[in-house]
């Protein structure tokens, strides 16, 4: 059988990654349990939100953690390789009718739903109206049989900071009420002329002196720029998207991007294959083993992408015995080293927690290192939450971490391994 080029994940990393070395005409095999974190993110890029670095300019902010932190994995990209990520991303997404807005410069502050507000770097064009710094009055409307989004206390969350704002609820058009909703039948329902002229004539019916409306992001699955830019024609005002509770909708839409993508390229999907463990020799990676639905497949192994995502993923498995362990290859990884010590003793604690930190260490090649700083396997690549990289939950980092080292990995992994391999 011949040897291939595998990625492990499919969330944003293990996505990129493949994106690259099938661009680079090597046909990766992408194996994940299922499609990650993916649907799991409300579709926005998070670079770099510290704590540590309030009121600077995101360039400025991430020139600042390069300098602070040489060992992290923005450092060893440095900002030139964070910068080629993104361009790449937004490359994809504009070709793919679904284009991204932002970049290294600043964030951009966005309400959720729940009216709190959160900054970012790149956000879908479909949620860009919705910046609080535009001023004006929002209009926050959503639907009772939508759950988990409330826009009278989003509102409201939002007055207690100043933002003018008012929430309401939508009526069902005649037709469309059902026993079960759910984002996806809202999205599929968007892309309805008829839906969406009724939509449209109650929010401008509604909507007052509000220059901007924001909907759940439920726009649509294949057109949903189509659909804001029809909503905003007819009801008189801006139209944005803010991400909800899972599934996401943003996310399934990236999904079906990527997938066109990488299989075009010459790559393949296989979901539903959770690697269990992997075999090597000498240093390197030569099988991985991976669970189908009636057995266990085998895969000869090329060169391989970890990025299968860090405890939140189901990359880092942890137990009540406070063992911590990397679940694909059993890759050595830096944790606390007792359950006692994965917790600050606040929740809301200012510098986060500890056990958000484990990852696996690597060298500047992003290849996996022992603990007495051997590599562990020369043709395995980490990408992604799987990497130790200080907090990226307390510096809001987790999806830029995932798409810049995503992307790097595969293309480092694209120009040089194959070349090692083959000598």
């Amino acid at each position: 059988m011949t040897s291939r080029m595998i990625v492990i994940g499919a969330g944003l990393s293990g996505l990129m990654s493949a994106l690259a070395l099938a661009e680079a005409g090597l046909r990766p095999l992408l194996l994940a349990k299922g499609y990650g974190t993916t649907y799991w993110t409300g579709g926005t890029i998070d670079l770099l939100a510290s704590r540590r670095y309030p009121n600077m300019p995101l360039h400025t902010a991430l020139t600042h953690l390069i300098v602070a932190q040489p060992e992290h994995p923005y450092a060893r990209m440095e900002l030139d390789g964070i910068a080629a990520a993104v361009d790449r991303f937004r490359t994809l997404t504009k070709a793919a009718g679904y284009p991204y807005v932002g970049g290294l410069e600043r964030n951009v502050v966005l309400p959720t739903a729940l009216g709190a507000l959160r900054p970012t770097a790149l956000l879908p064009a479909t949620m860009a109206a919705g910046d609080v710094r535009l001023g004006g009055e929002i209009l926050i409307a959503g639907f009772h049989e939508l759950r988990d989004f409330f826009p009278p206390m989003a509102a409201a969350n939002l007055q207690a900071q100043h933002i003018p704002a008012r929430g309401v609820y939508l009526t069902l058009p005649d037709g469309y009420q059902r026993h079960d909703y759910s984002p996806r039948s809202f999205a599929l329902w968007f892309e309805q002329p008829n839906f969406r002229q009724a939509i449209g004539q109650q929010l401008r019916t509604l909507r007052g002196t509000a220059t901007r409306i924001g909907l759940p992001a439920v726009l649509g699955l294949r057109d949903p720029l189509g659909v804001v830019n029809d909503l905003q024609q007819i009801s008189g005002a801006q139209i944005f998207e803010i991400p909800t509770l899972p599934p996401s909708v943003p996310g399934m839409r990236l999904m079906n991007i990527f997938h066109q993508a990488i299989t075009v390229a010459g790559g393949r999907i296989q979901i539903g294959s959770e690697v269990r463990r992997g075999l090597g020799a000498e240093g390197v990676l030569t099988h991985i083993f991976s669970e189908a639905a009636a057995r266990e497949q085998r895969h000869h192994v090329a060169a391989c992408v970890l990025a299968t995502g860090g405890i939140a993923g189901g990359g880092i498995s942890t137990d009540f015995r406070g063992t911590v362990h990397e679940t694909a290859l059993n890759l050595p990884l830096h944790a606390p080293e007792s359950r006692q010590a994965w917790f600050a003793s606040r929740f809301l604690h200012t510098e986060g927690h500890p056990i958000f930190s484990a990852g696996v260490p690597t060298d500047d090649q992003f290849r996996p290192l022992d603990s007495t700083g051997h590599v562990v396997y020369a043709n395995v690549m980490v990408a992604g939450s799987a990497l130790l990289a200080g907090d990226p939950v307390e510096d809001r980092a987790v999806s830029g971490l995932a798409l810049t080292t995503g992307w790097h990995v595969g293309t480092l992994l694209a120009t040089s391994l194959p070349a090692q391999l083959a000598t």
